[in-house]
């Protein structure tokens, strides 16, 4: 009897240790778990409330723990105001450079807007503007940020590799004074506990702490919607060149946006590039080797301007700049994109002449005289259209829809892809991982020679 006695008080004692043990170590774990600081919102009046009926708190110098149901700030008159649900006749002058925090014990989160999140708000006044910063811990923070870049429907292992890459990227931008990371395509998007479900925090517990590395270095793990085929080099986008940002195949032919088109008038564009007075004119001075535009010389009412493929896909907002330009009649009527790869002749029924260049197609080519590529094929003898030669000599059909005409004209940018084309694909990735490849290996076909170990801080 005094021996079972003994037995059994030897087992409670056991599952109380191991029970302690597991919960130390979880409180460990949790203690040392990088905290974000994540940009939500730079207004001139925000509007923030609790989601049910447990309060806020609010805390400074000068509200020491208040209970508040909401607030109300904004920018009026020279004067940043607050006032609070409760009492919206009791006004208070916020002073410049004032900085307070909001939290809730609420795990609904706190609305900011129309949208909630987890975690504390710091608020801070500035000259210009109020701006809202949600500090909380990185893993809360990721298992809102896959399903705000990813469906959540997509396959479990390309949500594992967001998680992954999206862990690293965020990491890679600590050490800023006021906030870390911007909650927008900026640098990555966040739209709090709504994109949050059980298998975007599957994907990041099962991955919890695993980061991206290049000789022990977290690397720039960017990544985009759709290359459109190839992935770009980092180079070739930037001015700086990271080995582990090398162009691949992409696999992204069954993203439905896969192709896309957006139209200019004149007016718009005369708005969009004032000092030259418009476009009337481009010219694609050199492509990179997956056919992005690098440079583009635009001709307007005033004279010419130089501008980059990046800054003008920024310009214009366009979705990638893997594009071609044409421009078409106002009433729909078409006509041919003036280019320095064009060449005219002395009769308006003679082909008109194309020079081949890096990353054009037939398909590109066909497009940018609206003919059909049979043609293009037919005139020129060609035997096999895939094999088309840089510095070749085309031939294109001349027609009613590739003549000259001196109505006003539409410019159509036909594009492929969508972002700037670099790191890893999501589209390519949700590919992988319907054909069962694992998130490692995803994304080690994106990141040339990386790692992918636990976060350590010598990593940063």
């Amino acid at each position: 009897m005094e021996f079972k006695f003994i037995r059994t008080t030897h087992r409670i004692c056991l599952i109380f240790l191991a029970t302690f043990c597991f919960y130390q170590t979880r409180d460990a774990s949790a203690s040392t778990e990088p905290i974000i600081n994540v940009l939500l919102l730079k207004d001139k009046e925000i509007r923030i409330r609790a989601d049910r009926s447990i309060p806020l708190i609010i805390a400074n110098r000068r509200f020491s723990n208040t209970k508040i149901k909401g607030l109300h700030i904004k920018k009026q008159n020279g004067r940043t105001i607050l006032f609070f649900d409760k009492n919206k006749q009791k006004i208070y002058d916020l002073k410049n450079e004032e900085k307070f925090e909001v939290r809730s014990s609420d795990r609904r989160g706190i609305w900011v807007g129309k949208k909630r999140f987890a975690g504390k708000l710091n608020i801070f006044i500035r000259n210009n503007d109020i701006l809202v910063v949600n500090v909380l811990g990185i893993e809360k923070y990721l298992s809102s940020v896959v399903g705000s870049e990813m469906p959540a429907k997509w396959p479990l292992e390309a949500l594992k590799a967001q998680a992954i890459a999206s862990r690293t990227y965020a990491l890679k931008q600590k050490g800023n004074s006021i906030y870390d990371i911007d909650s927008t395509d900026i640098n990555q998007v966040y739209i709090g506990l709504e994109a949050r479900t059980q298998k975007t925090k599957k994907a990041v517990s099962s991955t919890r702490s695993l980061v991206l590395t290049y000789k022990d270095k977290l690397i720039n793990s960017l990544f985009h919607s759709s290359s459109a085929g190839m992935t770009e080099n980092s180079q070739d986008v930037w001015k700086n060149k990271y080995p582990y940002l090398s162009s691949v195949k992409d696999f992204d032919k069954n993203n439905p946006k896969l192709r896309w088109e957006k139209n200019f008038s004149k007016s718009q564009l005369q708005k969009l590039f004032p000092k030259i007075g418009g476009i009337k004119k481009i010219d694609i001075l050199n492509i990179t080797s997956t056919g992005r535009v690098k440079n583009v010389k635009i001709h307007g009412e005033f004279g010419t301007d130089q501008i980059s493929g990046v800054d003008i896909r920024k310009r214009m907002n366009l979705k990638s700049t893997l594009v071609r330009f044409k421009f078409i009649e106002d009433n729909g009527v078409k006509t041919n994109k003036e280019s320095s790869r064009l060449y005219t002749n002395s009769s308006e029924f003679e082909p008109l002449i194309h020079i081949v260049r890096v990353g054009d197609t037939l398909i590109f080519i066909a497009e940018q005289y609206n003919v059909n590529v049979e043609e293009i094929v037919a005139i020129n003898n060609i035997k096999n259209s895939s094999l088309i030669n840089i510095g070749q000599r085309l031939l294109v059909p001349r027609n009613s829809l590739n003549s000259s005409s001196s109505s006003e004209k539409i410019l159509v940018v036909s594009g492929y892809g969508s972002g700037h084309g670099v790191g890893m694909s999501q589209w390519g990735a949700k590919y992988m991982a319907s054909k069962g490849e694992k998130a490692k290996a995803i994304l080690k076909h994106f990141y040339k020679g990386v790692e992918i170990k636990t976060f350590k801080k010598y990593f940063l």
